[in-house]
């Protein structure tokens, strides 16, 4: 492959790698002049019409997502049955290389990529893509230490229409979630479980789950435990640990709804101290936090499916033995006295709870007077709530402009209401967080306008671009930001995102390029720091005959690596040459077409012959000749012992006057 042109524009440079269903190699857009990664869908995938049609819908769905944290596709295509996708080539290593050179991560540097995949799939799922294989070898890491996920429109494009789901048994078995080992119904949820594997790898350095096959690895993905990371590597915080086995719990009901959730969860102890042990995590559910590892329940859309299947495999269904339907005559019984009992329980509960609103006795909880907790400082108020015994408390931080940091903005109930002390009213205060400040990123060697697209959507300023050369820092690159990185500035504040040209380009005069061989003019055009342009006709570089023309013209004054069009003579066997003839000889003569004609066009060619000696003139030839047909080539007479001139005309414009 190395060498092959895809597409007539993506030269094949190299061979990077290679993974279930496609080969990657580094290549060059001729076009662009930039170097892309193709991926090359493998032999065997291009005979499944249902597959190929999938695999370009969806990839053309993801070419659609334009984010920092997510390797972009910039087309799809085929060329003589080969499907390729086209994408941004990230100079990097994979997430799975740089935790195995480090052995585990640091939990905050963790919790920051983390944030970073999940800001991508989050932009992905708003868009109802989902990855469904989110590991660390399709998360690559850039020199600046910035993640992206690669692989968008592939991952989706393994699933299957029946009830069961192809993975790539060597590597994302260790990553899937229960129900895609299972072969069931999968959604952002599945990426959520892969994201809680990958975090768990990043900080323990291991995996949650080994096992000698890959069937047995699922099967572990299904029913076991996975053990707590800070069991594996100490100084691991606990919240970080809630966090983790919720985004890894096995019934959904349990996991994280969205990565947004997750995100929000992360952002919250990403600042505090290892030691910190009230840290306010939202989106888990406190009271069954130590529950979310307990199996799940196979969902409606999976018991949907293996009833489907159970339709068409009437043979296993006649298959059952008499000891399995004796087992379930045995079984049912028992689970119907479970559940009534459980109800039971529950009722009672209740019943337990309203009597004892309603009933006085000793243990009721007091009645207090709450006090008035707005504008004053929540260290105060939580102090003056301890000392007089009230609770619970919900404490939540909101950002404002307005209420400086730390002060009560509401609360609820509101003040001089009564509540019981220990009882089922939960004191509320919403407490000011200061401004809503964020701390403006790092932006060199960073692609401007992802960059750009970053700091308005995940950071809410308002950013003005300002291009200027540079000497050091590539074209299209970020130079720096006004304020600088690190500031911490409001949202909806405004800045001054600097990216590069490149180096100051100079001007230089084109060379001449006119009876020139397609090498030679390479070489000068090199020596004149100018670059090839297009070359006409179309596909005819490293053309063997000479230059016709050129375009910008010699002489003329450029910037440095503009290109150079040229235009080569277009081989024509000429008919007769100089034939004698009664009267006279024949010359044969070549019209040229002038430039800014398009293929397909006709244009109008009138040919007019003049006797010199009796200054008679007629008009030879008068008709529409197609572009395609260019230089054009006739026979003109030529009276013996006369002078005869010849002139053309294309269209209106004289572009062939000679004497014979």
């Amino acid at each position: 492959m190395i060498g092959t042109v895809l597409g007539n524009r993506y030269e094949i440079l190299s061979e990077v790698g290679s993974g279930g269903m496609a080969k990657v190699y580094r290549a060059k857009d001729r076009y662009l002049q930039r170097l892309v990664a193709i991926k090359l869908l493998k032999e065997e995938f291009r005979e499944d019409s249902e597959f190929l049609k999938r695999f370009d819908t969806e990839a053309q769905a993801a070419a659609s997502l334009t984010h920092p944290n997510i390797v972009q596709i910039y087309d799809v295509g085929v060329d003589n049955n080969r499907y390729y996708i086209v994408m941004e080539f990230v100079d990097g290593i994979t997430l799975k290389e740089y935790i195995e050179r480090k052995g585990a991560l640091d939990w905050k540097e963790a919790i920051d990529i983390s944030l970073q995949i999940c800001s991508g799939l989050s932009k992905a799922h708003k868009r109802n893509i989902i990855h469904r294989d989110i590991k660390p070898t399709n998360i690559i890491m850039t020199s600046e230490g910035v993640p992206k996920v690669a692989d968008f429109g592939i991952a989706r494009s393994v699933s299957s229409e029946t009830d069961t789901m192809i993975i790539d048994t060597i590597g994302s078995v260790h990553y899937s979630s229960p129900e895609q080992a299972r072969g069931g119904y999968t959604d952002e949820q599945s990426d959520i479980y892969s994201i809680g594997v990958t975090m768990f790898e990043m900080v323990t350095g291991t995996l949650p789950f080994e096992g000698e096959t890959p069937v047995a690895v699922a099967l572990k993905h299904i029913q076991d435990t996975p053990p707590v990371p800070s069991s594996i590597k100490h100084g691991i915080p606990h919240a970080l640990d809630d966090i983790i086995l919720t985004a890894m719990a096995k019934s959904r009901q349990d996991r994280y709804t969205t990565v947004s959730e997750l995100s929000n969860d992360l952002e919250n102890i990403r600042s505090k101290p290892v030691s910190t042990t009230d840290i306010l995590l939202p989106n888990i559910k406190q009271e069954s936090k130590f529950d979310t590892r307990k199996l799940e329940k196979p969902l409606e859309e999976d018991l949907d499916m293996g009833k489907n299947h159970r339709k068409t495999s009437t043979t296993n269904k006649n298959a059952k033995n008499r000891s399995g339907e004796n087992s379930n005559k045995f079984l049912m019984p028992i689970i119907y006295i479970l559940l009534i009992a459980t109800i039971l329980g529950s009722i009672g509960y209740f019943v337990k709870m309203i009597i004892d609103e309603f009933v006085k006795s000793p243990n009721r909880p007091e009645d207090i007077t709450l006090g008035n907790y707005v504008n004053r400082h929540i260290d105060e108020v939580t102090q003056e709530l301890e000392v007089n015994g009230i609770r619970p408390v919900d404490i939540t931080y909101e950002p404002s402009d307005t209420v400086a940091k730390g002060i009560v903005i509401d609360q609820f109930p509101t003040a001089d209401s009564t509540m019981k002390i220990g009882g089922y009213t939960t004191l509320k205060l919403v407490v000011s967080s200061g401004a809503d400040m964020v701390e403006i990123p790092r932006v060199e060697w960073q692609e401007h306008s992802a960059m750009k697209i970053k700091l308005q959507d995940e950071y809410g300023l308002v950013v003005k671009e300002v291009p200027e050369y540079n000497e050091e820092i590539a074209s299209g690159m970020g130079i720096r930001t006004e304020p600088s990185e690190k500031t911490q500035v409001k949202r909806g504040t405004e800045i001054t995102l600097y990216w590069s040209m490149g180096p100051v380009k100079k001007m230089v005069v084109v060379p001449n390029l006119i009876g020139d061989t397609y090498d030679t003019a390479v070489k000068k055009l090199n020596n004149a720091k100018l670059k090839l342009g297009d070359t006409f006709p179309e596909g005819s570089e490293g053309h063997r005959g000479v230059i016709e023309d050129q375009a910008p013209k010699a002489g003329e004054t450029v910037v440095e690596d503009t290109p150079v069009a040229i235009y080569f003579a277009k081989e024509v066997n000429e008919p007769g040459g100089n034939t004698q003839v009664p009267g006279g000889t024949t010359k044969t003569v070549t019209i040229g077409l002038p430039q800014g004609y398009n293929f397909g066009e006709s244009v109008r060619l009138r040919v007019y012959i003049t006797n010199i000696r009796t200054g008679d003139e007629s008009l030879h030839k008068d008709s529409y000749i197609p572009v395609s047909e260019f230089p054009y080539s006739l026979i003109i007479p030529v009276t013996a012992g006369s002078e005869t001139n010849v002139r053309a005309l294309i269209n209106e414009l004289l572009v062939y006057d000679k004497t014979f």
